[in-house]
């Protein structure tokens, strides 16, 4: 690892104790780590599972697609199993804006990201409309391989829909810490770290791994 990668790796992780902050935080539809770069996606299948405290274990499905340059649309749908509640169904749908791309005068990646995604059981419903940024930066590797440093802070609106019990409305924060490594152009495998709640839940930190998939399109 040399010693610009190493800079920015400390960077980002002083970035990380300085934006997590105390009180509500959320992830995406539910309390797992958004899996989110910061560059656009052309197309992108990535399959994760995430765990926190107790909100349980999440399985997950995303599809992300390059509408333009510099745009991506993607979707979530998931399952997760929190102890306090039955099996809940996960669903939505965001859109990526590409702001910064890396230079040699300014080796970050920035990206405005953005969604609606909801978490449905027999016991409770809750709509997330989270806004945040993505930055980081991506460090070729012999062999075709690289690694991706990230950190994805977010701001979102938490809503509880159906068998609330007390839940109301609530803005929270949310933090992402992650690490891309593709093997090639075509796969990579993803780890990251997230810090998050649902609603007025309690601040749970959990940890989720992604295989990715970029299957190689054809130009005509």
């Amino acid at each position: 690892m040399n010693r610009t990668m190493s800079t920015f790796i400390a960077a980002l992780v002083a970035a990380a104790a300085s934006i997590t902050l105390p009180g509500h935080v959320s992830a995406q539809a539910w309390h797992y780590p958004a899996f989110q770069l910061p560059e656009v996606s052309t197309r992108e299948f990535n399959f994760a599972v995430a765990g926190g405290g107790d909100y349980g274990t999440t399985g997950l499905a995303q599809w992300r697609e390059g509408i333009g340059p510099d745009t991506h649309i993607g979707f979530d749908l998931g399952f997760a199993s929190p102890s306090r509640t039955s099996t809940l169904f996960l669903i939505g749908g965001g859109i990526g804006q590409q702001l910064i791309r890396s230079t040699q005068e300014m080796p970050i990646d920035l990206m405005l990201t953005g969604g609606l995604y909801g978490a449905f059981s027999s016991d409770i419903g809750f709509l997330r409309i989270p806004i945040g940024v993505v930055a980081g930066h991506r460090f070729p590797l012999q062999n075709g391989m690289s690694l991706t440093p990230y950190a994805a802070p977010r701001l979102s609106i938490d809503a509880c829909v159906s068998s609330c019990n007390g839940e109301g409305t609530d803005a929270n924060v949310n933090f992402d810490f992650g690490l891309d490594w593709a093997v090639n152009s075509m796969l990579s495998l993803r780890g990251a770290l997230t810090v998050g709640a649902v609603g007025s839940g309690p601040s749970q930190t959990g940890f989720g791994f992604g295989l990715a998939f970029r299957p190689q399109t054809i130009r005509h």
